[in-house]
């Protein structure tokens, strides 16, 4: 992204445009698609940003900015709220916004929750099942749609099974009903199916999920060395610790 379009969003975001320039904005966001295309990816980048980061780096932000506004418009005649860059300025910028990038991962490394849920496929009809909400709660879940999943799932016949109550608990994850989600897990854990180790190794997902770090790394410690996730569990723990 060039500097005149980081600038125009910026402004048109904070709503220092004046009139005309703010309808030229919006006219151009209508008729063109990769200037809206940057547009909405740049709105939603700084969204994130916003949101994933704590008070403290949002104060840091704000500190950064006032700075750099009063150092770019030092000496500068105020004739619109619109700044005009000058190309030594824009380097200037361009060091800035990478510093402070670079302090905001430093400061929010920890792991997360989508760093680790790869979840396996189901396969219950291949194993001879008919019912057909079943058939749907399998392909619900394959296709990643857990919210009509779960639903698929609650009007199955069987979720005593352990297998169901497995895949059916990642869908409660997913939709972060975490409540319900590890009653079924919990159910499983202590069990002896197959998917007794998964299902330790799923609560400690859920707990990291919730940043219930303290509870997420007890999980962890109780995954068996002959479990399948035994692996990503160690990892995750040590990137925790």
């Amino acid at each position: 992204m060039n500097e005149d379009l980081y600038i125009g969003f910026e402004n048109y975001l904070n709503n220092e445009m004046l009139p005309e320039e703010r309808i030229q904005f919006e006219q151009r966001l209508e008729s063109d698609l990769e200037f809206r295309e940057s547009f909405h990816l740049y709105k939603e980048t700084t969204q994130f940003l916003g949101n994933r980061f704590s008070a403290e780096s949002a104060d840091f932000e704000k500190n950064l900015k006032s700075i750099s506004s009063a150092y770019f418009n030092e000496n500068q005649e105020k004739k619109s709220k619109v700044i005009a860059f000058k190309p030594w300025q824009y380097a200037v910028a361009a060091s800035l916004v990478l510093f402070m990038g670079t302090w905001f991962f430093m400061q929010n490394g920890n792991p997360e929750y989508g760093d680790y849920s790869q979840h396996e496929s189901a396969y219950f009809t291949e194993r001879g099942a008919e019912d057909v909400n079943l058939k749907q709660a399998q392909d619900f879940f394959n296709k990643k749609d857990y919210k009509s999943a779960v639903l698929a799932f609650e009007k199955t016949q069987d979720l005593k099974n352990p297998e169901l109550q497995y895949f059916y608990a990642i869908a409660l994850i997913e939709t972060d009903d975490f409540s319900k989600a590890e009653v079924f897990l919990n159910a499983v854990k202590e069990g002896t199916s197959v998917y007794k180790d998964k299902a330790t190794w799923y609560l400690a997902l859920s707990n990291l999920k919730q940043n219930k770090i303290s509870e997420c790394k007890s999980l962890l410690e109780q995954v068996p060395s002959d479990a399948e996730d035994f692996d990503k569990a160690q990892k995750l723990l040590k990137e925790l610790n």
